[in-house]
């Protein structure tokens, strides 16, 4: 039988376990075992269509004595289930959906994501780290590195991080050290030009001919928010393109997101442009 408490709200479950510590008991027999109908329904938490739903908490009740549990069992495993509605709820606050592409949240309950980069980047005091597949100038790009390195000015003491791939042409058999080269002299001077210089990694499978193994990842971390998404640091990806993401309100997650990116830089996975 499936739990019928499962479907109960916070307030419903509230009022169920308040209802059983105040339900008169004066023997060792708990009358519950043989009143339950009679408590539920004056409990007064369902409606007169809610028939069905009354009875299967009833029934769920009545075969929780016949198995062996008693109130205190029963009021115990309504706390923990109580308890762990809470926990999703403040979860859910914690979270927030993030859309990219023509009228960016228009209609729904969605953010806009190239917004919302630019203030993660505005409140970041300690930290920002940004990866993306690729990289493409253009007027958000622009004024987001602005941003950033305006950020940088402000507070020299601020750790920014980017990471992404050098991306290889399809079919070209260049050496991999001639593209690293190649992006290093010539495509990223034309992103960011000015000193100071943010942190700038690479994943070195990207540029090895005939490999099809890239760091795939597109996420920004601000301090103590996350932003995990499908979109590309690129106009095209935060502007135009239809992409979703989920940004995070969690210590626990920014920090476990910036301690891995930091491992696979130690570790020589990810390497210093």
């Amino acid at each position: 039988m499936q739990n019928p408490l499962t479907l109960f709200t916070i307030s419903e479950l509230d009022v169920l376990i308040k209802s059983l510590n105040n339900f008169n008991c004066q023997s060792d027999d708990d009358p519950l075992k043989n009143s339950s109908a009679a408590f539920i329904s004056n409990l007064g938490l369902f409606k007169s269509e809610d028939n069905e739903k009354q009875l299967d908490l009833v029934n769920w009740i009545d075969n929780w004595f016949s198995t062996g549990g008693n109130r205190e069992t029963l009021i115990k495993t309504l706390n923990l289930l109580l308890e762990q509605k809470r926990s999703f709820i403040y979860l859910e606050n914690q979270l927030q959906l993030v859309w990219s592409g023509p009228d960016s949240g228009s209609g729904s309950l969605m953010r806009d994501q190239s917004i919302l980069i630019k203030q993660l980047v505005d409140s970041a005091k300690d930290r920002i780290l940004l990866t993306t597949y690729t990289f493409y100038k253009g007027q958000f790009i622009e004024d987001l590195f602005s941003q950033i390195r305006e950020k940088m000015i402000k507070n020299p003491k601020l750790i920014v991080r980017f990471v992404c791939n050098i991306n290889r042409p399809k079919g070209s058999n260049i050496l991999p050290e001639e593209l690293h080269h190649k992006f290093k002299r010539e495509t990223w001077p034309k992103l960011w030009s000015q000193l100071p210089y943010p942190e700038l990694y690479f994943d070195p499978r990207s540029i090895k001919i005939n490999s099809s193994s890239v760091c795939h990842v597109k996420a920004v971390v601000s301090d103590r928010e996350l932003l995990v998404t499908s979109a590309n640091l690129t106009d095209s990806a935060q502007l135009k393109n239809f992409e979703l993401g989920v940004k995070i309100e969690s210590q626990f997650s920014a920090d476990a997101t910036w301690d891995h990116f930091d491992k696979l830089i130690k570790k020589g996975m990810l390497k210093k442009v």
